[in-house]
């Protein structure tokens, strides 16, 4: 099913161009990402497709029968409303289903003989099981707590979250919702890795379509299988991951600069002909001929590269096999609030160490720690010598923003002349009038450059980054892995971009809300050895509390569950005996109410069943 055509679109500001002749289709299951530099009409596009913005030009055909969701805290409708209500809106018709059903049985207690109630219940109740009657409350419980919201906080009002939790739950509804197609802007966002990854197996499993602008590249590969680019004013499409959309579009690049040379010489050989015949009187007709054929040829531009390189290059003392930096029985946090204890561990002249973990967990501050910019609160950080140390802030609270960007480094290396200056800022990008500009007008990317440029120019022994690619489109976080891959010293970094760690890190120090740990190598055998094991445990150990929950038996163990499960089957044994009676089948009301407990059971059984085995499979990964 065709679901989203868009047809040779166009978006003004102000007299500007922002694109033109976007064109694409969205059909069932296409999972879309929408990439370009930031400023190149991403957003604004989306805004088109759902309506909030003007179209200009061209055209959005929007299959009437589809529904379409759109992540933004305006899916949230009532402030006042608690979370579990709000979940519950989804469910509404489901929820509205049930009351007649429960209506018609109030009835049917009265009238048990009236076989138009008889049958009036029966479809009812067909539809709500077909509906998922039955199952919407664990599909609520499940969601939420993916996105670590648990039953403790389903009472407390909307309003009272925080803007980042608020965005969660729309999330969590949207989810909830299943629409045909799912559009969302930058949805990996303020979530943790282990939020991320759970999102991953989710959206691979949804059965809609997906258009998602995103930055992320490690998402785009996880998710996505075909890539709609921004670029130049105009939409491109390719197929496949992000590594084959950059081999792909260098290919275009390269044919068709192969095409406008061929045809720069057809052009040249054409005007040689015409400039030198046009007045010779037995040649003339040819060279008329010719100039026709030049007029009416089709002329190729010349092919454009989005990226322009940094030549940039960040040297520090020779990569050595020593233990550089070592962290002994650290305890960090603040007066009022211990956030781990204990760490320990060490880092090699020529290791790219990745701090990662949750929110909250204490990454920022054991950097500020290790910077000296904040105490232990017990054991130590030792460093092998004094190190000239390169930090990258994610907050640019390092520069000064009321300066130019000439100002700045000229202020920095006073010793060097206007030449040297203009020579550093070109070779990261900053040309003429660029270094005139306040800091305090660039864009993120701008200012990326012009820390990378102030860090080559301290000539650091040991670089520490914090979160180096945040709200950065992915052109300007090429440049960053690039530079940082190339520096031959330590760097030790906090980061949630995780196709950034997987290319950086050679050794990971994984930090939990209650424990750390150290693992050799990238972040992919890093995953797959520990967070896909947590994850597993966490994901167990919640559907049993969730499941056992509903039955009042979350706290049962296997022999307890096998006895009831036991006697749950005795008495449907029993029931279906009852059911074969005379006196019961004849009678409506005893028969449907008979029904009605072999159903519960049914379940019940079910259930129990399936707490059995979770707790059976938590059993065997703790052996």
């Amino acid at each position: 099913m065709n679901i989203l055509s868009i047809s040779k679109l166009k978006k003004e500001f102000n007299g500007e161009t922002l694109f033109q002749n976007i064109s694409f289709d969205i059909n069932s299951k296409n999972k879309i990402a929408l990439i370009g530099k930031n400023g190149t009409g991403k957003s604004t596009l989306l805004k088109m497709i759902t309506g909030d913005l003007l179209v200009d030009d061209g055209a959005i055909h929007i299959n009437k029968q589809a529904n379409i969701g759109y992540l933004s805290q305006s899916v949230l409708h009532e402030p006042d409303h608690t979370l579990e209500e709000e979940m519950k809106e989804v469910f509404r018709s489901v929820i509205r289903l049930k009351s007649k059903l429960d209506a018609c049985a109030h009835q049917l207690a009265d009238n048990p003989h009236d076989e138009t109630l008889l049958e009036e219940y029966a479809k009812l109740e067909e539809r709500y099981q077909f509906q998922g009657g039955y199952e919407y409350h664990y599909k609520i419980d499940y969601v939420l707590s993916q996105f670590g919201f648990s039953t403790e906080v389903y009472n407390r009002k909307i309003k009272t979250f925080s803007g980042g939790e608020k965005t969660r739950i729309a999330f969590a509804k949207l989810l909830l919702e299943n629409p045909d197609l799912l559009i969302l802007d930058e949805p990996t966002n303020h979530l943790d890795i282990e939020i991320i990854s759970w999102l991953e197996d989710y959206l691979n499993r949804f059965d809609g379509a997906l258009l998602i602008v995103t930055h992320d590249k490690y998402f785009i590969n996880k998710v996505c299988d075909q890539i709609v680019e921004i670029d130049h004013n105009t939409s491109h499409i390719y197929y496949g991951s992000y590594e084959q959309y950059e081999e792909e579009k260098l290919k275009r690049y390269e044919l068709q600069l192969k095409r406008y040379e061929q045809q720069q010489k057809e052009i040249a050989h054409l005007q040689s002909f015409i400039d030198r015949f046009r007045y010779n009187a037995k040649r003339a007709s040819l060279a008329k001929d010719r100039a026709k054929k030049l007029e009416r040829m089709d002329r190729i531009d010349p092919p454009k590269q989005s990226k322009r390189k940094v030549s940039m290059e960040l040297t520090g003392k020779r990569a050595t096999t020593d233990v550089v930096l070592e962290a002994e029985n650290l305890s960090i946090g603040y007066p009022d609030n211990t956030l781990l204890k204990n760490i320990s561990f060490q880092m090699r002249g020529y290791e790219k160490l990745g701090i990662v973990g949750p929110n909250g967990t204490g990454k920022t501050t054991l950097i500020n720690v290790i910077r000296n910019r904040l105490k232990p609160k017990s054991g130590r950080i030792k460093f092998l010598r004094r190190y000239r140390i390169g930090y990258f802030d994610q907050n640019q609270s390092t520069l000064h923003h009321s300066k130019t960007i000439f100002e700045e480094i000229h202020d920095l290396h006073p010793m060097f002349t206007h030449y040297d200056v203009r020579t550093y800022a070109a070779r990261f990008l900053f040309f003429n009038d660029d270094l005139e500009k306040p800091i305090s007008v660039l864009s993120g990317g701008e200012k990326v450059r012009l820390q990378l440029l102030l860090l080559m120019l301290e000539k650091p022994d040991l670089l520490i980054l914090d979160e180096p690619t945040n709200h950065l489109d992915i052109d300007t976080k090429d440049i960053i892995e690039d530079v940082i891959d190339q520096f031959e010293g330590p760097v030790l970094f906090v980061s949630h971009d995780r196709y950034f760690i997987n290319r950086i890190a050679t050794r990971i120090v994984y930090l939990s809300h209650d424990q750390y740990y150290v693992h050799d190598g990238d972040f992919d055998s890093f995953y797959n050895q520990y967070l896909a094991e947590t994850k597993k445990r966490k994901n167990g150990r919640q559907r049993s509390k969730n499941e056992t929950s509903h039955s009042q038996n979350k706290h049962e163990d296997l022999k307890t569950i096998e006895h009831k499960i036991h006697t749950l089957e005795q008495e449907l044994e029993k029931l279906k005996e009852a059911s074969f009676d005379e006196a019961n089948y004849l009678d409506p009301e005893k028969g449907l109410t008979i029904q009605t407990k072999m159903t519960n059971i049914q379940k019940e059984i079910k259930q129990l069943e399936q707490s059995y085995f979770d707790i059976l499979e938590q059993t065997e990964e703790e052996v």
